[in-house]
């Protein structure tokens, strides 16, 4: 069908593809157990393809997400345009378009029933003191029974037997408030989980949005979303994914331990009570290319939830800011610092009372913890440079706000048994114009500009007091060792003179 939308363009294997050519996969073609596979993940900067892993010779792909750069790649702009694309991206909707199950590519080949096996997937373990096996790249879709919202996010899936597994549905989102309506019922939650997805999918379900999310996705893809129902529950997933997990939560509730699990912290999450979630079909294509996502390991800026979070973050500081009234010149939020934890903001031409606003309004939010506020000409996407403001521009006495008793981001293992934690902002900016003193301007290489007319020394020195470079530029020099020669010429015959500034110009002729 013609109509249809492209179902190749957001394959994941398609853009692993992409990021093989350009030399960002550590490939690894020989046999790989799967227990192996999480430190040959953590090992790499790159993202990982495994040819054969397994006893089954799985094709497996991991740290997709694991880098900006990766990020910055699926959507096609430069990595600190990352936030401001995907707001863009947001503000254009795109359809949901249902295509029929013959001709969705995740439904090539297609299990139920008894044929359903979970022991057949690259269930593996991922961190040292791990409760059991994980897939950690699942993707979930459903719809809210009462309202008829769609709703997506991320889960892992913990492996319990052939036919059912165990997930996280601990912590607050609409999906957990669906399944405890559905309990309520007496009903179970039909689910799909979609496992091998395209980079800016992942993006997509991290956003929690009063919108229909199966056309979030769309929108942060810039394309229409084309979507498969599933052929036991009847819930809808991506057509073009490597494979969905189709059934349900059991109705019986939260009734079985799951975890521990290495977590976004950088901490295990201990053990909890969650509900059971039984396997009605697996589909699949052809040459389904499996999917594990790198979480909770010891090297932040790798994983890939920080960079997931981070995309998220800078939209939400982005609109926060702009309900203020304040466009910034950049927003960063840092993927080693944990998802929302640290936001760096650069203003142009601001003011303290700006800064102040800026502090202010983003501790509020419950997902941040650390603000730093900058001038501009801080790059604040190099810690080199944020080091430098940190030592040479902020004042101790004025520039730190410390609040006390704010809501933190969810599971905080230092947050009080009401969720809150401490919160401290950094106001980094100056109080200077564009013209600011000489000793807190910042030194840069000379750059001369051909001047035109070109003139003699005398006639440049007339023209005003002049920074040595301007000297050059006005009598188009690219040495300056005659320039300072004539310059001494000049203080010889008591001509010459400095300013408060450095420059040089030539002495007031008294009148007397």
């Amino acid at each position: 069908m013609d109509n249809l939308p492209d179902m190749e363009k957001f394959r994941l294997r398609n853009f692993v593809a992409g990021l093989v050519s350009r030399g960002d996969v550590s490939i690894h073609e020989e046999p790989v157990s799967l227990s192996e596979m999480s430190a040959h993940i953590e090992g790499t900067p790159a993202a990982t393809l495994f040819r054969n892993a397994g006893p089954e010779g799985f094709e497996i792909v991991a740290g997709v997400l694991g880098s900006r750069a990766r990020l910055a790649a699926a959507l096609g702009v430069g990595e600190r345009k990352i936030g401001v694309e995907i707001a863009r991206r947001l503000a254009a909707p795109q359809p949901v378009v249902e295509v029929p199950s013959r001709s969705a590519p995740v439904h090539q080949v297609i299990k139920t029933g008894d044929k359903v096996d979970l022991a057949q997937l690259p269930f593996h373990l991922q961190h040292q003191l791990d409760g059991g096996l994980y897939i950690s790249s699942a993707i979930d879709f459903c719809t809210d029974a009462a309202t008829g919202k769609n709703n997506v996010g991320c889960r892992r899936l913990m492996l319990r037997d052939r036919q059912t597994l165990r997930s996280n549905l601990t912590n607050p989102s609409d999906m957990k408030r669906m399944f405890l309506d559905s309990v309520k019922r007496g009903q179970p939650l039909p689910v799909s989980f979609a496992v091998g997805s395209h980079p800016l999918d992942f993006v997509g379900a991290c956003f929690r949005a009063p919108v229909d999310e199966f056309a979030l996705l769309g929108a942060v893809r810039a394309a229409p979303m084309p979507m498969v129902r599933g052929v036991t529950n009847g819930v809808l997933a991506p057509a073009d994914a490597e494979m969905i997990i189709e059934g349900h939560f059991d109705e019986r509730g939260y009734t079985e331990m799951e975890g521990p699990y290495g977590e976004f912290w950088g901490y295990y999450g201990p053990m909890h009570i969650d509900p059971v979630f039984h396997v009605t079909a697996l589909t699949m294509r052809n040459d389904v290319l499996h999917q594990t996502v790198l979480h909770g390991g010891r090297n932040m800026p790798r994983m890939e939830c920080s960079h997931m979070m981070s995309a998220v973050a800078e939209v939400l500081v982005l609109k926060t800011l702009r309900d203020h009234q304040i466009s910034p010149a950049a927003v960063y939020a840092v993927p080693s610092a944990v998802l929302f934890q640290q936001i760096r903001v650069a203003l142009s031409g601001g003011s303290k009372e700006q800064a102040k606003t800026v502090i202010d309004a983003l501790l509020d939010l419950p997902v941040t913890k650390q603000v730093l506020v900058f001038d501009d000409d801080v790059d604040i996407f190099s810690e080199d440079e944020v080091n430098w403001a940190l030592s040479a521009r902020l004042d101790v006495r004025r520039g730190i706000v410390i609040k006390e008793n704010l809501q933190g981001f969810y599971a905080n293992p230092f947050a009080d048994s009401a969720g809150n934690i401490g919160k401290i902002g950094f106001d980094l900016t100056t109080t200077f114009n564009a013209s600011p003193p000489l000793e807190v301007t910042r030194p840069t290489p000379p750059s001369l500009v051909d001047s035109n007319p070109r003139l003699g020394l005398r006639a440049a020195l007339q023209s005003g007091p002049r920074y040595f470079y301007e000297l050059m530029q006005q009598t188009g020099t690219d040495d300056g060792r005659e320039v300072s020669l004539s310059l001494h010429e000049f203080f010889e015959r008591g001509e010459l003179d400095r300013d408060e500034h450095g420059r040089w110009m030539l002495k007031q002729r008294s009148n007397a």
